[in-house]
């Protein structure tokens, strides 16, 4: 039975909107992905599930708690949203609490369930504590996020921390001795602390199973709950919200076009699957890749660097540009100076490099057809808007993070975070559109 169709999707940043609205759009509910609450919602019909990035995990909390309290009363209100899921970062970054709390505000909730694990992708929690591949997030790549730092990895305490005395008593957790034990005591367990006044509520998770028997829980309880958590959450959830909807499982044809890669992710992940495509034999002779310096993102986009990328990007060649090596140059004595000379500090840097690919992108656009694959949030926003895309219609599941997409120009966009897949993610990328290409 179909319980509903009316989906909201809350994420604070565009590849976490994309790759939540893909679960249910895997489960037969056609999806859309808006770029903020203000964009115009004219002509989306037959639309079941919606998602807004509200750009959110890096500004002033207050603002953001703002920005996510209105983005649901226009889906409540505007759009008629039920079922409403605040999209969360699987390593903790960003104005978490805030958000919850202004969700819970917007939507009338009794609490919130938080469950960040995402366990296809090595990250669970355990005991409290979030760990990515076994290890604490505090000691990976997203502890040295520019803008969203993690120095901790117990999960209640990273929510309890901008909270003052009083509001911390509203945080409390289930740990796996009673998530292992299944739904019945889950639920009964969550009326329990829902009952005592409790607001959020971090379950821990290990494996599918146990998101299934979280998601059953919440269905079972007497209390009216916000799921909040990752892909992997929203996965669980997708059958339960959407019942015997009918997928379409017809074969996704594409174009024949160059693709044009953008990363303005510095995470070792990401490095990695640069090298790991630039060093596979099959694309070595239809490939081009540009690796950006820091001088580069100080000195701008130029006609040249426009020309090189142009006349590499044709029939099906691969093109990429990057900023792997960037993390490492400004460690060096020269390039702090220069940062110094320039008064640029590293969240600057951020937003310079972000900005570089963005200008890149509108540039390339006016001169050349090609299908996009962004890497990183803000990287992939920037490009988004730089190309004026007013909003993305996921058409296919590239792998089981990342989406097909199609904007509302019909150019097809593929959105990947900084710190998501393995090694061989982006090759694996460029093989899905050989076996889909038009030939």
């Amino acid at each position: 039975m179909i319980l509903s169709s009316s989906i909201g999707i809350i994420a604070d940043d565009l590849t976490g909107a994309n790759d939540t609205a893909l679960q249910f759009f895997l489960k037969g509910s056609n999806t859309e992905i808006l770029l903020g609450y203000n964009d115009e919602l004219q002509n989306h019909v037959n639309v079941g599930t919606w998602a807004i990035s509200t750009e959110t995990r890096n500004i002033d909390k207050n603002d953001a708690a703002k920005v996510v309290y209105d983005t649901a009363s226009v889906l409540r209100d505007n759009l008629n949203v039920e079922h409403f899921y605040k999209k969360i970062d699987s390593t903790l970054r960003g104005n978490i609490t805030y958000e919850i709390f202004a969700a819970l505000e917007a939507t009338g909730k009794d609490a919130a369930v938080v469950a960040p694990a995402y366990v296809q992708e090595g990250r669970i929690t355990i005991g409290g504590y979030q760990l990515l591949k076994g290890v604490p997030i505090e000691r990976t790549d997203a502890a040295r996020d520019p803008g969203a730092p993690i120095y901790e990895s117990y999960v209640p305490d990273i929510l309890k921390k901008p909270l003052g005395e009083n509001a911390k008593s509203m945080v409390d957790s289930i740990e796996l001795n009673v998530i292992a034990k299944g739904a019945g005591p889950i639920a009964q367990k969550l009326n329990e602390i829902i009952a005592a006044g409790k607001k959020i509520i971090v379950a821990d998770c290990v494996s599918t199973i146990d998101f299934e028997q979280i998601v059953l829980a919440m269905q079972k309880s007497q209390y009216d709950i916000l799921p909040c958590g990752s892909a992997g959450l929203a996965q669980a959830l997708a059958p339960f919200w959407l019942g015997d909807m009918k997928v379409n499982k017809a074969t996704r044809m594409v174009p024949r076009l160059p693709k044009l890669i953008l990363s303005g992710s510095a995470s070792n992940i990401s490095a990695l699957q640069i090298q790991k495509l630039e060093n596979e034999e099959d694309y070595s002779n239809k490939s081009y890749f540009l690796c950006l310096t820091l001088k580069d993102i100080i000195e701008g986009i130029n006609e040249n660097v426009i020309k090189r990328i142009c006349d590499n990007l044709v029939q099906d060649n691969i093109v990429a540009v990057h900023v792997c090596n960037v993390l490492e140059e400004v460690k060096t004595d020269e390039a702090k100076n220069l940062l110094i000379d320039e008064g640029i500090t590293k969240e600057a840097l951020s937003k310079r490099i972000t900005g570089y690919l963005a200008e890149l992108a509108r540039e390339i656009k006016k001169r050349s057809d090609f299908i996009l694959i962004t890497i990183g949030g803000e990287t992939s926003r920037a490009c988004c808007e730089a190309i004026e895309s007013k909003y993305l219609q996921v058409a296919d599941a590239i792998l089981p993070a990342i989406p097909l997409c199609i904007d509302s120009s019909a150019q097809l966009i593929v959105t990947k975070s900084g710190n998501l897949g393995t090694a061989t993610t982006l090759v694996e990328i460029i093989q899905y559109f050989e076996h889909h290409e038009n030939v």
